[in-house]
């Protein structure tokens, strides 16, 4: 199985390489107050991970923010949930790659922040937070993967998805900068 691993992860790193050189977005940094549009990327095989980021999309929206969620899960017999767009492993390629309408339909969309607070290593949905055409991105920090976000959280050893978001919201209030 490992032979099949390397070369499927081979392929795989091949076609995030050519998909972020094909990106074509202009970064800019923003902090929470002034993005309006939030995309959240996150694993959703773990129940916990959908109350933990159900809990924060309604914060954001009950501060006026347009708030849209796209889970993972590694089941492929579910494919649909309450209030979040989901794919599955029946939605990707043989080298892991997230090849369905709903991904591209989210990557597409210009999110003033892209949040991505997935903890353990997830192909699919770094896939999607490298290609997003989010104008800041930001994510939990893994050494190797410093390019694929604009901002990144140390997570320090924990594995918590809410410290992720506490986290985030404190640095994202702390920026500052001239918006002209």
């Amino acid at each position: 199985m490992k032979f099949w691993d390397d070369l499927r992860n081979y392929f795989y790193q091949n076609k995030l390489n050519e998909a972020i050189r094909n990106v074509k977005t202009i970064h800019k940094v923003t902090n929470l107050t002034d993005a309006k549009t939030i995309g959240i990327v996150y694993d959703s095989t773990k129940p916990d991970n959908d109350i933990v980021i159900a809990k924060f999309a309604e914060q954001m929206r009950a501060n006026g923010k347009s708030v849209e969620l796209l889970g993972y899960i590694n089941d492929p017999k579910v494919d649909s949930k309450a209030d979040v767009t989901i794919f599955n492993k029946k939605a990707l390629s043989w080298t892991g790659v997230p090849n369905s309408d709903k991904v591209k339909a989210f990557t597409d969309k210009k999110f003033d922040l892209l949040l991505a607070p997935f903890i353990t290593n997830n192909a699919p949905l770094e896939f999607v937070a490298a290609t997003s055409k989010a104008k800041w991105r930001l994510g939990v920090y893994t050494k190797g993967k410093t390019d694929l976000y604009d901002m990144m959280v140390m997570m320090d050893g924990k594995t918590d998805l809410q410290y992720f978001l506490n986290q985030s919201i404190y640095f994202l209030n702390e920026i500052k900068y001239d918006s002209n």
